[in-house]
C-alpha cells in the first residue's frame, strides 16, 4: 500500500504533483526504508530528495515523510515541526492513511493542518466572538474636526482567540489617522475562536467598524490604560500616540493622570529605543509623583506600583524588589504621617540568591519636623536578622511629612514596614 503513496492512494498527498522525477525515485526509496525501520538511511535519502526537489509539492512530500519518520522515531515535537513546514509551503495539503503507519498520526497531522489553514467566516460553524478589548482611541485631532465614517478591517483570529500579529489590515477608513488606533484596538482584543466540527480553527474576520464622534471621549486614565495594553502588544508607536492624547490639555488630565501618562510614555519611548526621551518623561513623571506624595494626595495603587517599578528600573535593580509603604501612627492623630523620601535599600546579595525575603517592621519616634529620632529606632518584627541593620539604616535616614493633631505637627511613634521580595 505504501508503494502507492505517490499516486495519491491510499497514503497520498493532494494534489498529487509527482511523477518519476529524481525526487520521486528517492522518496520511494525512503518510504521502503521507513517501513523496514531503517531510519538513519531513510533520513539520508530524504535529505538528498530535498536537494533535488524542483517543485513546491516535491518539497511538501519530503517534509511530510520527514514528519512521518520523526513520529516513528518517537519524536512528536519534531514530527509536528515537519508537518508545519509542509503546510507553510502549501496550506491546502492533505494526507490520507497516516494511521496505517502509526496510530494517532492522522490526528497529529490534522491538528497542524487546522492550525495552518485560515477559514473564511462562511466556512466555520461557530464564528469568532469578541470577548474583551478596549474601545478605539479616537484621535483627538479627528474628534476636534468631527471626522466620522466607517472603517473596514480584516484580521486573523488564531485557535486561542488572539489576533495574530501582522494579520491586521485596514482596508477602508475615512481618515488615515484611524489606522493605528484601529490596529491597536484589535491587537488588544481577545475572542472566542471560530470552530469547525467543535474544534477551534484560525478564522479570517472582516469587520465593519462605525466611527462616531458623539460617543463620549475616553478619559486620560482610559487612554493611558489603553497605551499600556499597546505596550503589552509591542506597539510602542500606538502607545505614544495615546499618551500624547492623554497629556493634551484638551483632555483635562488631573495631576495624577499626568504623572501616570508621563511614566507610561517613558516606557513607550524606551520600547521605541529612544532612551533620552524616555529619561525625560521618567524625570517629569517622578517629579510630579514626589510633589503629589509630599502634598499628601491619595494616589491609586496602580500608579504607586508603576512609579516604584520605574524607580527600580532606573537604578538598574535586579528582580528582587524592596519597598516601603506608608507608615502608620501608633496613637490618635488627625492626619497620618507621609513618607516623602528614603535612601536606596540594599538587598543583601546572599539573601537574594537564597530567595529569602519578607517584611521587616520598624518602630521609631517621628518629631514635629518629620525627622526620625535615631535613638528610638527598633525592629519589632523581622523574617531574618540579616535584614535588621539595613531596615534601621533606611528608616533613620527617611524623611516624612509629620503627623498632625489639632491643626499642629505632632511628635508621634510610627510603625514602618519594609518588604524584601525575592521575585
Amino acid at each position: 500500500m505504501l508503494a502507492l503513496a505517490l499516486t495519491c492512494a491510499p497514503l497520498a498527498l493532494a494534489p498529487c504533483a509527482l511523477s518519476q522525477s529524481p525526487t520521486a525515485i528517492l522518496l520511494q526509496q525512503a518510504q521502503r526504508q521507513v517501513v523496514t525501520q531503517q531510519f538513519d538511511s531513510a533520513e539520508a535519502v530524504l535529505d538528498a530528495a530535498m536537494v533535488t526537489a524542483r517543485y513546491q509539492m516535491d518539497s511538501v512530500s519530503v517534509l511530510v515523510w520527514r514528519g512521518i519518520l520523526e513520529r516513528l522515531r518517537g519524536n512528536d515535537s519534531l514530527a509536528r515541526a515537519r508537518f508545519r513546514a509542509a503546510l507553510a509551503l502549501n496550506p491546502s495539503t492533505s494526507v490520507r492513511g497516516l494511521d496505517q503507519l502509526s496510530p494517532g498520526l492522522d490526528d497529529l497531522f490534522d491538528a497542524e493542518s487546522r492550525a495552518a489553514h485560515v477559514y473564511a467566516l462562511l466556512d466555520v460553524e461557530q464564528k469568532p466572538v469578541r470577548l474583551t478589548g478596549p474601545p478605539i482611541a479616537y484621535p483627538l485631532a479627528l474628534r476636534q474636526r468631527h471626522v466620522e465614517g466607517q472603517a473596514l478591517v480584516t484580521a486573523t483570529v488564531d485557535t486561542l482567540g488572539r489576533v495574530e500579529d501582522g494579520s491586521i489590515k485596514v482596508l477602508e477608513t475615512p481618515d488615515s489617522g484611524f489606522i493605528e488606533p484601529l490596529k491597536g484596538m484589535l491587537a488588544a482584543s481577545t475572542y472566542a475562536p471560530g470552530r469547525v466540527r467543535g474544534r477551534p480553527v484560525r478564522t479570517e474576520l472582516f469587520l465593519p467598524i462605525d466611527l462616531k464622534v458623539n460617543e463620549p471621549p475616553p478619559s486620560p486614565t482610559q487612554l493611558v490604560t489603553a497605551a499600556r495594553e499597546q505596550l503589552a502588544a509591542r506597539r510602542p508607536d500606538s502607545a505614544l500616540t495615546l499618551t500624547r492624547e492623554a497629556l493634551d490639555t484638551a483632555t483635562h488630565p488631573t495631576a495624577g493622570e499626568r504623572v501616570y501618562a508621563l511614566l507610561v510614555q517613558g516606557l513607550a519611548w524606551r520600547a521605541a529605543n529612544n532612551d533620552s526621551l524616555a529619561e525625560a518623561a521618567f524625570q517629569a513623571g517622578l517629579a510630579g509623583y514626589r510633589d503629589l506624595t509630599v502634598r499628601g494626595v491619595d494616589l491609586a495603587p496602580v500608579l504607586r506600583r508603576l512609579a516604584d517599578s520605574v524607580r527600580f528600573a532606573r537604578r538598574g535593580a535586579t528582580r528582587a524588589a524592596t519597598t516601603l509603604v506608608q507608615p502608620t501612627a501608633l496613637g490618635p492623630v488627625d492626619e497620618q504621617p507621609v513618607l516623602v523620601s528614603h535612601p536606596p535599600i540594599r538587598y543583601a546579595p546572599e539573601m537574594q540568591a537564597l530567595r529569602i525575603g519578607g517584611t521587616v517592621i520598624v518602630e521609631a519616634t517621628l518629631d514635629t519636623a518629620g525627622r526620625v529620632v535615631p535613638a528610638t529606632v527598633k525592629v519589632v518584627q523581622s523574617p531574618n536578622p540579616v535584614f535588621d541593620t539595613e531596615a534601621r539604616r533606611v528608616v533613620t535616614a527617611a524623611v516624612y511629612r509629620p503627623a498632625r493633631r489639632g491643626g499642629r505637627s505632632a511628635r508621634i511613634v510610627i510603625r514602618q514596614p519594609i518588604t524584601f521580595a525575592p521575585y
